[in-house]
């Protein structure tokens, strides 16, 4: 359906008097919480991080916050948002680095080349989907609400103040202007931070079919799991705008030991972040969004296997 005909604002946002300031305070305080910001700021200051905040410990902040919610901001949805945050932070910093000791996985990784093991090790990432999808039972959302569909690609972009056009265009030329400017910006800056080996380029191609697998896997289960279900849940709570930056800082934090990795990391996934989730909630659909993070997963996988990059570190 047309964003001409049917305006964001009440597919998300809902009716102003659920927008409180509790709620907000309670959304972005779980987004600050089972965010890594906690665990970036003890590393900056030199404090150990398992020690003043685990992400065990953090993940049981989060449920604790969502009871809370329930109890004393009855807003719809709103606790499951939360829930939704503690079961990502339990399922990628918790569940995902247990499997990943395990005995039993790590000898499964032995019988695979480099890209079956960075597949396997995003394939394993899918569990927050899986622990993300308990969290909806029971809630009411379905297909139409996690914007599981192609949707309607010829949406315009709604303008915005720090954006060059003053005009709506249209999603399908917008998306293409954006992939090239990130096709200049994220080699170069991966050039930077990863220093490839140029002779290393011979295995682009051996490991081809896996960056394709690998980064079709990756870029529909973070979609899933970092907007289709946050920006769900944030219906009723926040208005649309404010909903691309809750999706966008979580994301693009995460990114400060992924890749791109560091404070310039997280500038750009951020900013990917926010542009991803405008893509859903104006075009209705998971593909604009899904289309380009495949993309700049495929240029991100290419530069990993150029280069030395630990596989267990490789991606946020």
């Amino acid at each position: 359906m047309s964003i001409l005909t049917v305006a964001p604002t009440e597919n998300i946002a809902g009716s102003a008097p659920h927008r409180t300031w509790s709620g907000r305070g309670f959304a972005w305080s779980a987004v600050i919480i089972g965010s890594r910001l906690p665990e970036i700021i003890c590393r900056e200051f030199g404090f150990n991080a398992e020690v003043w905040l685990s992400p065990l410990s953090q993940t049981i902040i989060l449920v604790g916050l969502a009871m809370v919610a329930a109890k004393f901001c009855p807003i719809k949805n709103l606790a499951g948002f939360i829930l939704a945050i503690a079961a990502l932070t339990f399922s990628w910093r918790v569940l995902v680095p247990w499997i990943e000791a395990l005995s039993a996985f790590r000898s499964a990784s032995q019988y695979l080349g480099w890209g079956g093991r960075f597949f396997l090790l995003r394939a394993i990432r899918t569990t927050g989907a899986l622990l993300m999808i308990v969290t909806l039972i029971g809630s009411g959302i379905g297909r139409r609400e996690l914007f599981l569909r192609l949707g309607n690609w010829h949406a315009p972009v709604q303008p915005e103040p720090f954006l060059w056009f003053r005009r709506p265009i249209p999603w399908t030329r917008f998306a293409v202007t954006l992939l090239l400017i990130f096709g200049v910006l994220l080699p170069v800056y991966l050039y930077l931070t990863l220093h490839p080996q140029i002779e290393g380029l011979h295995r682009v191609l051996l490991v081809l079919p896996w960056a394709v697998a690998t980064s079709a896997l990756n870029a529909a289960n973070e979609e899933f799991q970092f907007r289709s279900v946050l920006l769900a849940r944030l219906r009723h709570i926040v208005p649309p705008g404010e909903a691309f930056l809750l999706t966008a800082a979580l994301f693009g934090i995460g990114h400060y030991f992924g890749q791109p990795s560091g404070w310039g990391g997280v500038f750009m996934a951020g900013i990917a972040g926010w542009i991803w989730a405008k893509s859903m909630i104006e075009t209705r659909g998971f593909a604009c969004a899904f289309a380009s993070h495949f993309v700049q997963d495929m240029v991100i996988f290419c530069f990993l296997a150029m280069s030395a990059t630990d596989l267990s570190s490789a991606w946020s």
